[in-house]
């Protein structure tokens, strides 16, 4: 671009005299050095951040500090006997001049003791992160080596200016646990859930394999985890997202809704400061600015998947997907998808952001060219769909109809390569009651089947009356990174309404114009018969999945996670027990359980599963319905005592010590070595007919900040569509005085109905409660808060 725009500030041409001109136009000249010099800077950032991250947790003051130690010492003394048996070993001197023999030898010997004490300390860290014993201290308590353990870490992470992925290359590796241990973890597990004699051939099954080819199997799967930086992630990614053939709308893809309170209805208005928040987060992501992940300001998570939020995008393959990330430099732009036409809007002008009222200025000019003319082609219209079907019929649709079309191949590449999707849309959904919030949540999951490009990383969704939602693709990346951006979102949002500086009195954007309006450049498609014959047949395809499912949203106000706490137990812990409660009054009997918990405390790590479903919590679920005669106080005990096993569970998940990823990276192992395993078969064959997962909240400070003083302003969380198509998937958002659930089912399973299940959840919890004495009652704590956070924009309207 620079090279292009400066052939143009400079014209040389032959006057009349016939000597050579030069004319040089001044403003242009002025945005080309302008060009040059961000570029410049640039890369004298990256260049710093990638030698910041290679040499941590060292520093170049620590390289100066040493480097003026050993000039000093061998200033003093020139005889030095350390110095000089360093220079003997060094017999490329003698082509230097004897002046230069010092301080060669001088510089060498300070970087080489400089390198050995950068590995020696960034593997004393990773060796002190490997120790995961703080996860089992209880909540409140702070033992004597714990606190020493946590001085250590701090000692060795230095005081370092810390970039976004500092902490990679300190990282411990995911631990490969013991076969035994692992089969002996897995049996436990499902104990409760079959036969006697099923246990037992069950547990004859796994001695078999231990005794036959456990140990080979495991000693193949050692040395992939000695080459490999994670030796569950990349199978995982391949085998269970990427293989997958089935359509990713609902099945995999999940959405995060926005918050309780919006600061205006205009539409282009609400999407341009969006816009903006996502695009400032991009350009601190791409300097890698964003503040990194640390638990107690301390212990670092992998950072790894931050890397695939722009520019990202699932490409489908007639056999196995793949994930195509392009560089930020070529993911400066967006896409703007308003029925049926799409747009590239850049999110920069002469290398700096647009503005809210710019980015407003252009969204408005899509929207009165929709106004003027909606007469576009159902194929224009209904191509979203081809991305939520079959993904093989997707992979040939794109090499029989996009990719051999040249103008057709651009618009992709267009899309593909864009940073995100912003789609406008119609409607006017709420975050409301529980009807309107789950009639919002089936927009977010799949919308009309065909307003949605679900290959995109993220899509971002505002509607006619500037309610938003977020999409997103699973594979790249798990729902924690999509609900931080969501976070600093609706937290930028807030933050920037109570400086009064988000929106005028009539709505619009606030804010400077400097850049020239440059209506969006439209995308063009073509489109034969057969084409358009199969985008219609797409469409009813994913109308028809869509309207399989079975979602409802339960916003639970009674009571939230403070009223848990005073039952002395994890909320966690407390939820699940009320899910295994729910589930069984609503089927009759219990079911393998999914829970998800991360593995970012190691490197490139991303998530194991709790198996929440024990023998202790089904104890207690068959106390409560009466099946085993207890007291009030034996049931307090029995959940008490099934919570402490959940913890458990759920901390050696995060310690590496799961049962789930091991057993399915011994079954790929298996399936390399052709060995058919009647173990294995069985151990992961069983469906999750009962899938669930927590939102997290306030990864950011400032979203920490906004949680604990604007009560009842948060995002209601986020959901997906169920694992097993006759089970249940149930994702669930915590907060101080409210609990969130999103129920998916399948219409088409007869035995489901997710609003029944939400029901029997919310029974379940007020039933465990009052178990405890606990007033259920009494959500004054959130109406006070509410009423204490009347925003500005509010006041500005009354």
């Amino acid at each position: 671009m620079a090279e292009a725009r400066l052939a143009v500030a400079f014209r040389l041409q032959v006057n009349d005299d016939g000597n050579l001109e030069i004319k040089l136009d001044r403003s242009l000249f002025y945005h080309v050095l302008l060009s040059i010099f961000r570029q410049a800077r640039y890369r004298v950032i990256y260049f710093r951040n990638v030698l910041l991250r290679t040499i941590y947790p060292a520093s170049l003051w620590t390289l100066l500090a040493l480097l003026v130690t050993v000039y000093a010492v061998h200033g003093i003394d020139p005889d030095d006997s350390l110095l000089s048996t360093w220079m003997a070993y060094l017999p490329f001197l003698s082509y230097l001049p004897v002046s230069a023999h010092g301080p060669v030898a001088d510089l060498l010997l300070g970087v080489s003791i400089w390198t050995v004490g950068l590995f020696v300390q960034r593997y004393a860290l990773m060796l002190v992160l490997s120790y995961k014993g703080y996860l089992y201290v209880p909540h409140g308590k702070s033992p004597l080596h714990i606190r020493l353990w946590f001085m250590l870490v701090r000692l060795l992470e230095g005081p370092m200016t810390l970039t976004t992925y500092t902490f990679q290359n300190t990282l411990p590796y995911l631990p490969l646990p013991a076969t035994k241990d692992t089969c002996a973890r897995y049996l436990k597990s499902i104990r409760h859930l079959v036969s006697e004699e099923r246990y037992q051939e069950l547990e004859r099954m796994a001695k078999d394999f231990q005794a036959t080819h456990g140990s080979r199997v495991q000693r193949y799967l050692w040395l992939w985890w000695l080459c490999s930086k994670n030796y569950v992630s990349e199978w995982w990614i391949k085998y269970v997202y990427l293989r997958g053939r089935s359509p990713i709308m609902v099945n995999s893809n999940y959405y995060i809704l926005d918050t309780a309170t919006t600061f205006t209805r205009c539409q282009p208005a609400r999407a341009a400061t969006i816009i903006h928040t996502v695009a400032k987060f991009k350009e601190d992501l791409d300097k890698e600015s964003v503040d990194p992940i640390l638990i107690n300001n301390t212990i670092p998570l992998c950072m790894e998947q931050y890397e695939r939020i722009f520019g990202t995008t699932r490409m489908p393959g007639r056999d196995e997907d793949s994930i195509m990330h392009v560089p930020a430099s070529q993911s400066q732009h967006f896409i703007v998808l308003r029925h049926g036409r799409y747009y590239e809007v850049p999110l920069k002008w002469n290398g700096r952001l647009l503005t809210p009222p710019e980015i407003e200025e252009r969204l408005q000019c899509i929207l009165d060219e929709d106004m003027l003319d909606r007469d576009v082609p159902e194929s224009h219209l209904h191509l979203p769909a081809i991305t939520g079907v079959n993904r093989t019929k997707w992979a040939e649709f794109r090499e029989t109809h996009l990719l051999s079309n040249p103008t057709n191949a651009h618009s992709l590449e267009r899309i593909d390569s864009s940073a995100f999707m912003l789609v406008l849309d119609d409607g006017t959904p709420e975050v409301g009651d529980n009807e309107q919030t789950t009639a919002f949540g089936r927009l977010g999951l799949h919308g009309n089947g065909h307003t949605r490009w679900f290959d995109k990383s993220l899509v971002l969704t505002v509607y006619d009356n500037a309610r938003f939602h977020v999409t997103a693709e699973h594979a790249w990346a798990d729902a924690p990174v999509v609900a931080h951006i969501t976070e600093v979102i609706y937290t930028t949002e807030f933050m920037l309404n109570d400086e009064g500086r988000d929106y005028s009195a009539d709505g619009h954007t606030v804010g400077k114009k400097r850049a020239p309006l440059r209506p969006p450049q439209r995308l063009q498609w073509q489109f034969s018969p057969p084409a358009a014959t199969t985008i219609g047949q797409c469409l009813v395809e994913a109308q028809n999945l869509a309207a399989d499912l079975d979602l409802y949203i339960l916003q639970h106000q009674s009571f939230g996670k403070d009223a848990i706490k005073k039952c002395r137990i994890s909320p966690d812990a407390f939820i699940q027990a009320a899910l295994q409660l729910a589930y069984y009054r609503d089927i009759g009997h219990f079911s393998l359980t999914y829970e998800a918990s991360m593995t970012r405390l190691y490197r490139n790590g991303r998530t194991e599963t709790v198996r929440p479903g024990t023998m202790e919590t089904a104890a207690f679920v068959r106390a409560m319905v009466g099946e085993i005669p207890a007291t009030a106080a034996e049931k307090q005990a029995m959940l008490k005592k099934a919570a402490d096993v959940h913890q458990d569970n759920y901390r050696n998940c995060m310690a590496g010590k799961g049962i789930d990823r091991h057993l399915f990276t011994m079954y790929v192992v298996a399936q390399y070595l052709k060995i058919k395993s009647d173990f294995l078969e069985a151990a992961l064959g069983e469906p999750w007919r009962l899938s669930t997962s927590q939102v997290p909240q306030s990864q950011t400070k400032l979203g920490n900040h906004i949680v604990k003083t604007r009560a009842g302003l948060h995002s209601p969380g986020g959901g997906f569509g169920p694992v097993a198509d006759d089970g249940y998937g149930v994702s669930y958002f915590i907060t101080d005085a409210r609990l969130f659930f999103h129920v998916s089912s399948k219409v088409s399973a007869k035995a489901s109905d997710s609003r029944r299940f939400a029901e029997g959840i919310q029974r379940a919890l007020t039933d465990m409660l009052i178990l405890f004495g606990v007033d259920t009652t009494n959500n004054s704590a959130d109406t006070t808060a509410a009423k204490k956070t009347k925003t500005k924009s509010e006041k500005r309207t009354q």
